[in-house]
């Protein structure tokens, strides 16, 4: 499957194409214009004063990391935010200079790379912190960080009882490393569950023994998507959004913003046939025709990651019409009932995320 990323609309119209495994009957198009203006839903939504830090891990939940990064940095978020060192360093590697915290549980003997990349490392446990406090050479600069405290998503992060511990040794070393302290919302996206402003408490409580001890982080966050979404008291200094950057809201529940998906799936008809009435569909004959149909075969498949289980009542585009998949998803391709379709034809287009 091939991914296509629409450039942003400043520039001459261009498509960026990448060749995933060699597979290119299929593709994603990705519209960094949606992403630009889910972004500014963001900012209008939580008001002016905070910090947006864009979540763009898992290659940008799948969306392309550099372009997405390149132009969220651009539309002015704050910081950038991977899980793992790998990702920071694919950033720099595209030359994304913009501040990247590593939200995950990186091993120690990734602490130098990050360093030298200037990748903002997370504590999430007094063992990776001391390793952190101790990976300074002297004279040196600390190696700023954020500390991640655990209120009840059982994660990553210290327990509140770990604090003190905690801020003894980062006061030992050096109040100045600890840039940020963050939690993780566990069930924000759900407006009414009683979780949220317990673990806010928790976390406030964090916060204010924190600049007790001394310390005086510039970057407190807890709002993910949920939280920016319906939990105004999780916006604090700096919100986190992540899913919703990309045009998904996190559940049902969620109020609904003005957010526009930026990903496409498409493919393309490979083959037209007319079958008669009574005519078997697929693995297992899960389809038969109910009357003379017009049948289109689709390369795609779930080696391309659709679920079978889909297949019952899946939909795709075709001319803009929805026609129901016909019988079992198949490794490498799938068939649609085109019948209501009467002109469709071969390398017509399918969308199959999409309108």
């Amino acid at each position: 499957m091939a991914q296509r990323v629409t450039e942003p609309s400043h520039r001459p119209a261009a498509w960026v194409r990448r060749a995933l495994e060699g597979r290119h009957h299929a593709w994603a198009e990705v519209d960094l214009d949606a992403i630009a203006h889910n972004l500014r839903v963001v900012r209008r939504h939580i008001g002016g004063q905070r910090r947006v830090m864009a979540v763009v891990k898992a290659n940008a939940y799948g969306h392309g990391a550099v372009p997405v990064a390149r132009r969220l940095v651009a539309e002015g978020a704050d910081l950038l935010a991977v899980a793992f060192p790998e990702e920071g360093l694919e950033l720099r590697g595209a030359g994304i200079r913009a501040p990247v915290l590593v939200l995950g549980a990186a091993s120690v003997d990734q602490i130098p790379a990050m360093a030298a990349a200037s990748l903002t490392p997370t504590a999430y446990s007094l063992p990776f912190l001391d390793a952190l406090l101790s990976a300074t050479p002297a004279g040196a600069p600390p190696i700023g960080f954020h500390m991640k405290i655990d209120t009840g998503m059982g994660r990553l992060g210290l327990l509140p009882d770990q604090l003190p511990a905690a801020l003894a040794r980062i006061a030992a070393r050096g109040r100045a490393a600890l840039e940020g302290l963050f939690t993780t919302l566990s069930c924000s996206d759900d407006p009414a569950d009683p979780h949220t402003p317990a673990q806010l408490e928790m976390f406030e409580s964090a916060v204010s023994s924190a600049r007790a001890a001394g310390c005086a982080p510039a970057w407190i966050h807890a709002a993910n998507s949920g939280g920016v979404i319906d939990a105004p008291p999780s916006w604090l200094e700096t919100v986190r959004p992540g899913i919703m950057l990309y045009g998904v809201h996190p559940s049902a529940r969620c109020t609904r913003l003005d957010l526009r998906p930026a990903l496409s799936l498409k493919t393309s008809i490979a083959l037209v046939k007319r079958l008669p009435a009574g005519a078997p569909l697929g693995y297992g004959r899960s389809f038969v025709t109910a009357r003379p149909s017009l049948i289109g075969t689709v390369p795609m498949g779930y080696a391309d990651g659709l679920a079978r289980l889909i297949a019952a009542r899946g939909r795709a585009l075709v001319h803009g019409v929805e026609t129901p998949i016909a019988g079992r998803i198949s490794m490498d391709h799938l068939m649609l009932d085109l019948t209501g379709i009467p002109d469709a034809a071969e390398e017509d287009e399918v969308v199959l995320i999409g309108a």
